[in-house]
Formats: structure tokens, sequence, C-alpha cells
């Protein structure tokens, strides 16, 4: 079952009722926004637009511009944390002057640096976006005319700028202090390295080559693997030389004691014995000549006798022949022996080198690997240091905020006008008292309203319902027995 409606005439009973109250509260609130807007001032807004871009020290191919979304927003962010500095909002309000002019050594204050950096100073992006979607942005501040906000703005940003320039110089002062003891500490690695380098190539001077072969993979093979390998061939040849000697030199000795061991020689052997071989060819023909005419005369015929006689000429010729050569061949073999024994020691002193080049190779090929990278890292610190150094030089004369235009100000101050505020504050008013009272206000079925004005708001007493006999009797009569109107007590 629903409620039946309140009438129009409860409702217009209640606000004359109750027009104490409502019109009260919206005097009220109305007196406090005249108030506000009466102390308030007006502050006005100027806009200076700029483009930040990121430092082209080492990113030439970037030209300047951001590599990503996020460092430009990480960019964005960190302009408007040094914007809201009180450091730089401090030099801005000194560079600007107190509101009223003068001089104020204490001006500004700590309160108001803190006040005007959160409530006044600002880094927007344009068109109400987010940071990171634009290169652009917009340094906002609001001041109590718009000359001094233009020249607050105008203030600031040079502090900003100033500021971001110290900024950039403190870190690249601390980029260079970082990256100058990495330098040197490599470079001192690196003299360490390359003296016990030095005590090793000076051990092996002559060898240096070779001992750099050794730990070039792609190379050939060093000059003393080559000469090895070249006297040991010639070592071979000098010894087959030397066998071929003894072997001569036994034959010989032999051939000097019977001529017949010459005869039965290879013609190899004798080539070197051009006398010899002459006389062994011409035995052989005086022998098969004597075996001829053995088949024909007899020892008394003179041809067979002549034949007899030059075969034992010439085998007394080769006997004397093959001494002389024994004795001749001595100087040749020692000179032979000596050869061998040069060879074989060239073949000792080489293969010793390389065992000890072998020996040393681990280390030194460990010193030049470390000898390359600590000359590649000192390079590269070379070359991050210089990049330092020119950031720090870029952060003292050049700025990465640039200007797009003087600061915009607006046609009217920012936020609400006096008379606005007053008028919203008397509407509030109203609405806060005609809430009151239909709060409190009782309904059309309540209690009606008796003389007293609390009756109105909690209903009549228990006594405005009794008969008019009983409650004179109880408030005539209280229950201990005291007239109170009176001022007696009854017997």
């Amino acid at each position: 079952m629903s409620a039946a409606p309140i009438p129009w005439k409860h409702i217009r009973n209640i606000l004359v009722l109750f027009a104490p109250v409502w019109g009260g509260a919206a005097v009220l609130f109305g007196v406090l926004g005249l108030g506000t807007a009466l102390l308030s001032s007006d502050r006005w807004a100027a806009r200076q637009p700029l483009v930040l871009r990121d430092e082209a020290t080492g990113a030439v191919d970037r030209l300047g511009r951001f590599s990503s979304q996020t460092d430009l927003k990480a960019a964005q962010e960190t302009l408007l944390e040094m914007a809201r500095n009180p450091e730089v909002v401090a030099a801005a309000l000194r560079d600007v002057g107190p509101v009223g002019g003068g001089e104020d050594e204490s001006y500004p204050s700590t309160t108001l640096v803190d006040t005007v950096a959160n409530r006044r100073v600002n880094v927007v992006a344009p068109q109400g976006s987010e940071f990171g979607n634009s290169e652009l942005v917009y340094l906002k501040v609001e001041a109590e005319s718009p000359e001094r906000a233009s020249d607050f703005c105008r203030a600031l940003l040079d502090n900003l700028s100033s500021h971001l320039r110290t900024v950039r110089r403190i870190r690249a002062d601390s980029v260079i202090v970082e990256l100058t003891n990495s330098r040197d500490l490599t470079r001192q690695k690196l003299d360490t390295v390359l003296t016990k380098m030095n005590e090793v190539e000076v051990r092996f001077g002559s060898d240096l080559s070779e001992l750099r072969n050794l730990n070039d993979a792609i190379s050939g093979d060093g000059a003393n693997r080559r000469t090895m390998e070249e006297n040991a061939k010639e070592l071979q040849l000098a010894e087959l030389e030397l066998e071929r000697l003894n072997a001569l030199q036994q034959l010989l000795i032999a051939g000097s004691q019977d001529p017949r061991q010459l005869l039965v020689s290879g013609d190899e052997l004798l080539s070197s014995q051009p006398s010899l071989q002459r006389l062994k060819d011409g035995l052989i023909d005086a022998q098969i000549e004597s075996s001829r005419l053995a088949s024909v005369y007899t020892e008394l015929h003179p041809r067979r006798r002549s034949a007899i006689t030059t075969e034992r000429e010439i085998t007394s010729r080769m006997l004397e022949e093959a001494k002389a050569a024994v004795r001749a061949m001595k100087p040749t073999l020692v000179l032979a022996r000596d050869r061998v024994q040069r060879l074989r020691n060239k073949q000792d002193q080489l293969h010793e080198k390389l065992s000890r080049l072998a020996g040393v190779r681990t280390s030194y090929s460990k010193l030049d690997s470390d000898a390359e990278a600590l000359t590649q890292q000192l390079a590269e610190a070379e070359a991050a240091l210089g990049e330092a150094q020119a950031s720090r030089s870029a952060a003292l004369s050049t700025n990465l905020l640039a200007e797009l235009g003087p600061p915009q100000i607006g046609d009217s101050p920012e936020g609400m006008s006096g008379v606005s505020v007053t008028f919203g504050s008397l509407f509030a008013g109203l609405v806060f008292g005609l809430g009151t009272v239909f709060l409190i206000a009782p309904g059309p079925q309540g209690p009606s309203a008796g003389r007293r004005w609390s009756d109105r708001l909690t209903g009549r007493r228990a006594t405005d319902h009794m008969p008019p006999e009983m409650a004179a009797q109880v408030t005539s009569v209280p229950p201990d027995g005291n007239d109170r109107r009176r001022g007696s007590s009854r017997d």
C-alpha cells in the first residue's frame, strides 16, 4: 500500500514555519562565499610551449630523437619533477620579486615555494593527452596578474633550463669520473700484461716470429720448423753420403790387399775414383785376353807371356792406386763425419728450441689474448670517455628545451569569478537549509504543534492529551508534595 502524497499546503506551512532555518543557512553560506570572493585574488595562467629532445651525443643516427616512447615519457616526467623542484621555483620567484614590489631578503619563504611548486607550476601534454605521445609539452604557471604570470613563466623556464644543464653537467662529471677510473684500471692491467709479454719476447727475441706463429691458428709453419725439416732432409743425405764413403773406404782397403775385391765391386762405389775404374776395366780386359790366349797358346808363347805380364802390371798398379785412394779418402771422410755431426747438432738445437717455445706457448697465448682484450676494452673506454666529455661540453652550451613562441596568457583568470562563487555559495546554503528543514520537520499526519518550539520538533507532551483537571493536578502538585509554582509544600 503506497503512502499518501504530501499536500502542498503542508509544504508551504513547513517552509513558512522554518523560514529562519533555511533563510539563515542561505545567508550564512552567501556571506561565506562573498568573503571568500573578496579575500581571494584572481590567478592568471601562462602556458609556454616547449619541445624536449634527447641528447645527440652518442645518438647521431637518431638526430636527437628519443629511441622509444618509454624514454620520451620518462624524460617528460623528469622535466615535470624538475619544474616543481623547490630550488628552481625559488630562483624563479626571486627573479620575479614579491607581488607588491620592493625588496625582501626573506622572499620567498619555504611555505610559499612549496605552495607555488605544488599548486601553480605544472608541465602538461598537449590537448589533454598523456606523456610520451608527443615531444611537445606546455610549461604552465599561475600568478596574480597576466604580466606577472608571463614574467614568472619566463623566469621559471630560464631557471629550469639552467637546472637541466647543471644536472646534465653533474651527470656527465659522474660518468667521466667512472669512465676515467675504468680506463685507468684497464690501462694499468694492459701495462702489466705488456710487461710480462715483453719479458717473454726478450727471452725469445730471435724466435719471436716462431712463437707468434704457434699462437696463430691460420698461419703456416714457422721458420724454425721449416729449417728443421730442411735440416732433417740434408742430414739424411749427409748420412747416406757418409755410409757410401765408409763402404768405399772398406772396399779400397780390401782392394789394396787383394785387387780381386775391386773387380767384384759395383761401379757406383768406384765412380769417385776414375783411375781405379780405368784400371779395373783394363784388368778385366787383360784377364779376358789372357784367358783367351791360354786356350790357344802355351805359357811359353810370347803373346801369352805378354798378356800375363800385362795382367800382373795392372794388378800391381791397382794395389798402389788403392792404397793411395785410401790415404786420399781420409780427409773426405772427416769432412763427411763433421758435416753429419753438425747437422745432428743443429737438429737437436732446433728440436730443443721448438720444445722450449711449445712450453711457453700456452702462457704467451694467454698473455696475447689478454692484451688484445684489454686493448679493445681500453679503446671502448676511450670512446665512451670522449662521448661523456662531449656531453659535458654540450651541457654547458646547449639546451634540450626549445621554445615554440612566447608564453600564452588566457583572456580571463583561472577558476570561478567572485560573483559565481557568491551565488554558488548562496545556492549551496539554500539547498543545505531546505534539506535540514525537510529532515527535521514533522509529516502531515504527525502530532499537532503546541505552544512551545520544541513541540514542533518532537511533538506535544503527554499532558497535552489529558483532561484539563488531571493535567492541572499533575502540573500543580508534584509527586513529592512540593508546589513549585508557589514555592511551598502541602501539609
